[in-house]
């Protein structure tokens, strides 16, 4: 999703061949044209993208609009790593408290 939008130039359409999607998958992932035709149709699914295979002097072109929810992806990646770290602080701040009150309790009683 952040290939889609960083080759859309902040515009809600762009043109896309299967090599482009592959090569921005490379470095990572090793992938086909069966398996990036998969990740595209399971963005199209999840409702990020409306996807349109179309044909371009024989080669197979996608047409790919960036529906609202795709564009805000940022947005919702960002609002997930927010998440996650305020439920690890609180988790570290209540270890630490529960460790005091376990030392308070065990002089009281000892």
């Amino acid at each position: 999703m952040h290939y889609i939008l960083q080759q859309s130039g902040g515009k809600s359409t762009c043109l896309l061949s299967p090599l482009d999607v592959k090569h921005a998958l490379d470095p990572k992932y090793s992938t086909n044209d069966i398996e990036v035709q998969a990740i595209l149709d399971g963005l199209s699914q999840e409702n990020y993208i409306n996807l349109v295979n179309s044909d371009k002097n024989g080669e197979l072109i996608y047409c790919i609009t960036i529906l609202p929810k795709g564009k805000a992806f940022h947005r919702e990646q960002s609002n997930v790593k927010k998440t996650w770290s305020i439920a690890i602080f609180r988790t570290i701040i209540l270890a630490i408290l529960s460790f005091i009150i376990g030392i308070i309790l065990k002089s009281i009683f000892s």
